[in-house]
């Protein structure tokens, strides 16, 4: 479906009170990668009305600078003729000090930098009991996943996240205000999103077919025995490809080490698309989603797929529209 002829509206809304509906452009990044969801809002360079607490208010005369602030809440909603979606819930992080003005949001890690930092010391903890104990104010949906003995020296939460995955390649991303956490090939994704070339996709030129011998890896995974220097290894995968290093869950056997590494392995090696798509504003795509790929060139459904959704990003602006470029890591089935 074509919906370069619909109405996109655009509802900002900062603090619960102020709302505004005029905007140059809206960049978001939505992504279980980077930690952070981030957006960035190009305010007209006229902006002179917007709503407070449900009242119609001029900013003609006024510094908006008065108005709105690093650490205030915002929410952006978007869509095709006023049936609106949240796009992105968060705080604004940065103002810019050019015309026009730059809003710079982050989700709700920005509120994990910004707590006090942590000193602590624990002889055994599993992935869930250290998230929140980092986190206490959040819901946790965690993998349950042994660390064995874990130090947290003078660290923001952000920073022990950040840890998380140098160390153990572990995931940790907010999805509806719920800190989820794992390793990126246990996420289940909740949502499903149907694609057909010819029809809701806007872009393929960077979705790439390929094979599982044009997907070489070789994979060491590696688990640490708790109470001693040993450590159980598995080898796995072709030598003449990408050469990687698993730091998987503490006390595992070797016949549990090799069924990681095998299924790490045949996730990420595999006959399919990888790379992205674009669409517009639907399917309402979010990052952890996973899309159905149906390809109605081949009647033998040999490209027919479903692959995980590891990146959207969203262009709000004159010359997209209203634009999704949805990148996918790895195919579910």
């Amino acid at each position: 479906m074509n919906y370069q002829y619909y109405n996109i509206a655009v509802k900002i809304t900062i603090n619960e009170a102020i709302q505004f509906g005029v905007v140059e452009s809206i960049y978001i990044e939505n992504t279980i990668e980077k930690f952070s969801d981030t957006a960035k809002i190009t305010l007209p360079r006229a902006f002179k009305n917007a709503q407070e607490n449900g009242e119609n208010v001029s900013l003609a005369q006024k510094n908006l600078l008065e108005i709105i602030k690093s650490g205030d809440t915002i929410k952006i909603e978007a869509g095709y003729n006023d049936e609106l979606k949240v796009e992105f819930e968060g705080y604004i992080d940065e103002i810019g000090a050019e015309i026009p003005l730059l809003l710079i949001c982050e989700d709700e890690m920005y509120q994990l930098k910004k707590k006090e930092k942590i000193n602590k010391t624990f002889a055994s903890v599993t992935l869930e009991d250290l998230l929140k104990f980092i986190a206490p104010a959040y819901e946790i949906e965690a993998l349950n996943m042994p660390l064995g003995k874990f130090m947290i020296e003078n660290a923001t939460p952000y920073k022990v996240i950040e840890e998380l995955k140098q160390q153990y390649g572990i995931r940790c991303y907010f999805k509806n205000k719920v800190l989820t956490a794992g390793l990126t090939v246990d996420f289940k994704p909740a949502v499903s999103h149907d694609f057909v070339f010819g029809k809701n996709i806007r872009n393929s030129n960077s979705l790439k077919y390929e094979t599982k011998e044009q997907r070489k890896r070789f994979y060491k995974g590696i688990s640490h025995q708790t109470g001693t220097s040993k450590k159980i290894t598995y080898e796995y995968g072709d030598t003449s490809g990408d050469h990687r290093t698993l730091h998987l869950p503490l006390n595992l056997s070797e016949n549990e080490v090799k069924e990681w590494v095998h299924k790490i392995h045949d996730t990420h090696v595999y006959t399919g698309y990888g790379g992205a798509l674009d669409s517009w504003a639907i399917p309402f795509t979010n990052a952890g989603d996973s899309m159905k790929l149906t390809d109605p060139n081949y009647p033998d459904k040999h490209r027919d797929m479903t692959l995980f959704v590891e990146s959207v990003i969203v262009n709000i602006n004159k010359s997209d529209g209203y634009k999704r470029t949805n990148k996918v890591s790895f195919k579910i089935k």
